[in-house]
């Protein structure tokens, strides 16, 4: 990260400035400079913080991503399991002559002294 940056806190802390009659107050320089210190420290925490909140967001997003990956995969093997089924909801009169004719079936069945339920 100080790599983009010219000074660092212990730069700054350590600059020696020469002394000159018409020169700054050492006091207001060293205060200025301090004031710059504690916003280098405020800078580097947020910089520390930010990068553990990033790098927390990727994991769970990477965690939605690989969720979703799955989801999209339980979706397409539901869509191809009720494929076979009609779209409406209707009673049809094929419904209705298909559960005539299984019932017929049946009481055959029972005439002839077979249980149609124990059959497999």
């Amino acid at each position: 990260m100080n790599e983009n940056f010219n000074l660092t806190r212990d730069k700054i802390l350590t600059k020696k400035f020469t002394p000159n009659v018409k020169g700054y107050s050492p006091d207001e320089v060293d205060d200025f400079l301090d004031l710059i210190i504690a916003d280098y420290a405020a800078f580097d925490r947020y910089m520390k913080e930010s990068k553990s909140y990033i790098e927390e967001l990727e994991l769970g997003m990477n965690k939605l991503k690989a969720q979703n990956h799955q989801l999209d995969i339980e979706n397409g093997q539901m869509k191809t399991r009720l494929s076979g089924i009609k779209d409406t909801d209707q009673v049809t009169s094929s419904n209705i002559d298909l559960i005539q004719r299984i019932n017929a079936l049946e009481k055959e069945l029972y005439k002839r002294g077979v249980d149609p339920s124990k059959i497999k």
